[in-house]
Parts: structure tokens; C-alpha cells; sequence
């Protein structure tokens, strides 16, 4: 009976025990003076910032996927080409309003909510110079690339925003860890998980933040089943409802295009064989795509996501075909159809040539990583003048036009922002690795050195999952570029002062 008793002590201690602290959080935004400086001008200058930039841009900025979310969310689908938590989120703002200029509001002040949490979370925990914090300060209130991803319609903002209260939510873990923490960081990532599936890397950075709490094997357990059941269980329903839907049992029809992308990218490189292939599907496929590299001029140069859109791909080619042999109904039905195929005459090619794909998709794919184009960023609503009908009934616009005080401007204004996401990815690599080895030099904490080593997991995860599964433009970048670089000056800080354990400094 005293075991008995002694066991459930130590479980409802696993429950309510938390690491003492003298400072709460509230009373250190409140009481500290630079803090309240600090929220005064981010108050300030997060305001002044949209007022300028919807007086030169009056409308939000629209591309191909602008378009896919807004009939999703119009058409209430419950599945779509790509995931529906950013549909589902359209239908929530249109409930109470029909202004793309208060969607545009919404996505701009979490983002910036977001990045003040992520902010005083490390002026909390992390002693940082006036100097260093001021930088960082500026870098995440004023980033000119923030207002502009706010202006699209498009899941990229809403993700940003999520994922760094997210990540913030792993460093509370790793410093002051406590069940409301690890229970919303759980559902942040779930929610992730619904707005873009390349969150399904995420896990792998959440269970290190877990394991690294200071709390007992019943909290790191939960924590971990926390993370991947939920997005496990969401998998598996995605994949009935397209079944339901489609015919198809398929988790991400999206995900097989661009993996058959990707490898179409090595082909003309390689000879794959018919009997290389598993079934007579991928042979089928594979004689549209010989014929098609065969009649290709030797001087065309297929972009990194040509296979995906292009009318004249073989992918499309394919797709048609099967589409008519079939008697399939409607496009939708057929892009999920040929999604199993795509995926087992991918796997085939990396299977079969894994050093042409290193070499020809691989290595250049990581150059990009380093260096991404801007893409959406370079101009205004792609330089049209006119918006798609499905965004003019959403939105309520008069009319089709769209207006701005010049569709190009941006791709100057944010020209270097690449160049800063390739600077600071060779700070923080650098800076991390050396300040890991000589840890014991500059007296880190355990927490501190924890919490690097996360920052470093995610650059990481981000980096493989990256380059080997997804077409790399800046507006993945954003997040990432926020970690990495708030990371390179914490480093800096590091290196360049001695070290100790002191309380976050005052103006």
C-alpha cells in the first residue's frame, strides 16, 4: 500500500513539480525598462509599417497557389492539391470580414506577435549585450520581406507565424519546461501539420527539444507520443478522405509529382531500363518520358519545377493517358490516380542510380538552398494588372483590377535578403561548431548549450529535407532565415564575450 501510495506521489509530482525560477515571465516584460522600451517602438513601428505599405500597396499580391486556396475554401473541400488548414483559416477571416486588407492585418501582426514572443523568450533566458540585442530587435520587427510574405494569399505567412511560436515553445521546453508548454507546442505542430505538410520534418526537431527537458521519463513519454501520434493519425485520415474522394489511397498526390520531378531532373543523364522498373505502369511511363527527352532540344534547359505545371510534360502526357484509358472523371481524380506510379518509378531511379541523383538533383539543389530566388517576391501580383473571379467574388472587389505604386520596386528593395540568408547560414554553422567544441570556455549553461544544439538540429532537418524533397524558393526560406540568423548573433554575443551567467541587460 506505501509503494502504492509513493508511485501515485511521483506521478502527480510529474505533474505539478516545475523548475524553480526566481523571475516570472510577466514581470519581466513589465518591470524592465529596455523590455518596455522595447514594446513601445515595436507597437509603434509594426503600425506605421502596414498604414505605409498598404497606401502603395492597396490590395494583397496573388499567384497560382493564391488561387487553389481561395476555391478550396469557397467549395468548402475537405481535400485539395495541397493541405486545407490555410483554406480553412481563409473561411474563419471571411466569417468575419470580406477585406483582404484585414487577412493581410491578421497574417502581418501574428507573424510579428510571433517573432516579439520568440524575442523576450531569449532576452529572458539568454543574457545578451545591448548591442547584440538591439540588432536582433530590429532584424525581426522591421525585416522588409515580412510585410511583403504578409501580403500574399498564400499559406506562407500563416506558417511562419505558427512555426515560431512553435519553435519558441521548444526553448521553453528545454529551460523552464511545463505541461502547458510540451501541450502547445503538441497542437502548434499539428496544426503545422494541416497548413504544410513539409512540417512532417518537424518531429525530428520537436523529440530532441523533449528529451532535453529537465523532467522525469513520464513527461519526455507523453511528450513524444504528443508529437507523432497526432500527425500519424492525421496522415492516415487524409489518406481515406482522398480515397473517399478520389479513389485513391494516397496521403499526398503533391508529394509524388514533384518526386517524379525531382528524378525527371536526372534523367537525361542516366539510361533507365524497362527492367530496372517494378510494374507495368512505371514502363509505360518510362516510354512517354524517352520519347519526350529524346525529341527535346539539346539547348532547352527544363526549369526545377518544369515537369510539375508544364502542359507538354511527360508527367502531364501520362496523366492524360490513363486518364482516357481509364475513363476517369475530371483532372482532380486523375492527378491522384497516377500519384502511386509516380512515386515507384521515382524511388526506382534513386534505387537504381543514387550517385547521378547525388550529382545532378542533389548537388545543385543545395546550391540553391544557399542562395534561393525570390521568386513571388520579385514583383507585385506577377506583374498582372487583374486578379482571378474566384478572388474578386471572395474578396467582394468591384472589379478584376489590382493596383500598386509599382509591381517591380520589391525585387530591389529585397535583393539582399538571399545574400543575408547565405551570410548568416555560414555565421551560424561556423560560429555553432566552434562554440560547441569549446563549450567549457565560455561557460554556457546546460540549457543554453541545449538550446544551440536544437537551433543547429533544425538547420539541419531543414537542410536534408530540402534539398531532397522540395522545389527551394525564399518564401520557405523565411522561417528558417528568422532562426538562423537570431541564432548567428547569439553565437556572436557568445564569442565575443566572456561569458557568465548574468540578468538580461538594461538600457
Amino acid at each position: 500500500m506505501i509503494s502504492k501510495l509513493s508511485w501515485l506521489k511521483r506521478l502527480k509530482d510529474s505533474f505539478t513539480n516545475q523548475p524553480t525560477d526566481s523571475e516570472s515571465f510577466s514581470r519581466f516584460l513589465i518591470k524592465n525598462d529596455l523590455n518596455k522600451k522595447y514594446l513601445l517602438i515595436a507597437t509603434a513601428g509594426i503600425f506605421i509599417q502596414f498604414i505605409v505599405f498598404k497606401l502603395c500597396y492597396p490590395f494583397a499580391s496573388y499567384f497560382t497557389d493564391s488561387y487553389t486556396y481561395i476555391d478550396t475554401a469557397a467549395n468548402n473541400y475537405v481535400i485539395s492539391v495541397r493541405p486545407i488548414g490555410y483554406s480553412r483559416f481563409l473561411s474563419l477571416v471571411h466569417r468575419l470580414t470580406t477585406s483582404d486588407t484585414a487577412l493581410v492585418f491578421v497574417q502581418y501582426l501574428t507573424i510579428q506577435l510571433g517573432v516579439l514572443y520568440f524575442f523576450f523568450t531569449l532576452r529572458f533566458f539568454i543574457p545578451l549585450r545591448n548591442s547584440i540585442s538591439h540588432m536582433l530587435f530590429a532584424f525581426l520587427i522591421y525585416n522588409p520581406i515580412t510585410i511583403y510574405l504578409s501580403n500574399q494569399v498564400s499559406s506562407d505567412p500563416l506558417f511562419a507565424s505558427v512555426s515560431i511560436i512553435w519553435f519558441t515553445l521548444l526553448i521553453w521546453l528545454i529551460f523552464r519546461p511545463g505541461w502547458i508548454h510540451l501541450l502547445l507546442m503538441a497542437a502548434l505542430l499539428y496544426l503545422l501539420f494541416q497548413i504544410r505538410f513539409t512540417a512532417l520534418y518537424l518531429p525530428a526537431v520537436a523529440i530532441p527539444a523533449v528529451l532535453f527537458s529537465r523532467r522525469n521519463w513520464l513527461f519526455k513519454v507523453s511528450g513524444i507520443i504528443l508529437v507523432v501520434a497526432p500527425m500519424y493519425l492525421g496522415m492516415q485520415h487524409i489518406k481515406r478522405l482522398t480515397q473517399q474522394d478520389t479513389g485513391t489511397a494516397v496521403f499526398s498526390a503533391f508529394g509524388s509529382w514533384m518526386a517524379a520531378n525531382n528524378a525527371l531532373q536526372v534523367y537525361p543523364h542516366i539510361s533507365m531500363q524497362d527492367k530496372d522498373l517494378p510494374t507495368a505502369e512505371c514502363k509505360a511511363l518510362n516510354k512517354i518520358v524517352k520519347q519526350y527527352f529524346d525529341t527535346l532540344p539539346a539547348s532547352a534547359k527544363p526549369g526545377p519545377d518544369e515537369f510539375l505545371w508544364s502542359a507538354n510534360s511527360p508527367l502531364k502526357t501520362y496523366m492524360y493517358q490513363v486518364q482516357e484509358q481509364k475513363k476517369i472523371d475530371g483532372y482532380f481524380r486523375s492527378w491522384h490516380a497516377v500519384a502511386p506510379v509516380f512515386t515507384q518509378y521515382s524511388n526506382s531511379l534513386m534505387l537504381h542510380h543514387p550517385l547521378a541523383y547525388m550529382r545532378y538533383f542533389i548537388l545543385p539543389n543545395s546550391r540553391t538552398f544557399f542562395l534561393p530566388s525570390l521568386e513571388c517576391f520579385l514583383s507585385y501580383n506577377e506583374k498582372k494588372n487583374t486578379v482571378d473571379s474566384v478572388a474578386m467574388k471572395w474578396f467582394q472587389y468591384k472589379s478584376d483590377r489590382v493596383t500598386c505604386v509599382n509591381k517591380t520596386v520589391q525585387a530591389t528593395l529585397l535583393a539582399p535578403i538571399p545574400w543575408l540568408w547565405l551570410l548568416s547560414n555560414i555565421v551560424f554553422c561556423s560560429g555553432l561548431l566552434l562554440v560547441v567544441i569549446r563549450a567549457k570556455r565560455y561557460k554556457l549553461s546546460p540549457q543554453l548549450l541545449r538550446t544551440l544544439i536544437l537551433a543547429g538540429t533544425f538547420w539541419g532537418v531543414h537542410l536534408c529535407f530540402s534539398i531532397y524533397a522540395s522545389t527551394i524558393v525564399f518564401r520557405y526560406q523565411y522561417f528558417p532565415m528568422i532562426v538562423c540568423v537570431t541564432f548567428s548573433l547569439i553565437l556572436i554575443n557568445i564569442l565575443t564575450t566572456h561569458y557568465r551567467h548574468k540578468p538580461a541587460s538594461t538600457m
